[in-house]
């Protein structure tokens, strides 16, 4: 149990050394830009907010590879990531918006992405709804 615990200890201090090594990015004085992780998406975060709350009622918990979710803003609160990182199974489920053409775009949750991330994980369950 003990060496369990010092595992763990360890994948976090290695996940905020992750996010601490990030580009500075812009708005908050612990802001880290995430563009050299993640693929912006084309679709505007206006465009993403319309598909979501249109069709919201049919999203499904599905595990999706992290690398595949394109994120709608750049910067993140790296504080905010580092707290989720010590709290992660406490987290909910990401949602994310599957457009016609394949592309899945977060809703909400950038700073779990980026947590899931900087612990090494490749997958992640999300709350995928699709644009119809």
């Amino acid at each position: 149990m003990i060496r369990l615990i010092g595992l763990l200890r360890e994948n976090s201090l290695k996940a905020v050394d992750k996010i601490d090594k990030l580009p500075k990015g812009k708005i908050f004085d612990d802001s880290k830009n995430i563009e050299s992780v993640f693929k912006k998406s084309k679709f505007t975060w206006s465009e993403v907010i319309e598909a979501f709350e249109s069709n919201k009622d049919s999203g499904k918990l599905t595990n999706v590879n992290i690398k595949d979710i394109y994120i709608t803003q750049p910067n993140i609160q790296s504080n905010k990531v580092k707290q989720i990182i010590n709290n992660l199974e406490k987290t909910s489920p990401i949602n994310v918006v599957q457009f016609n053409n394949g592309e899945m775009v977060i809703f909400d949750g950038h700073h779990r992405l980026m947590a899931n991330w900087a612990l090494g994980n490749t997958k992640l369950k999300v709350n995928l709804v699709k644009s119809m």
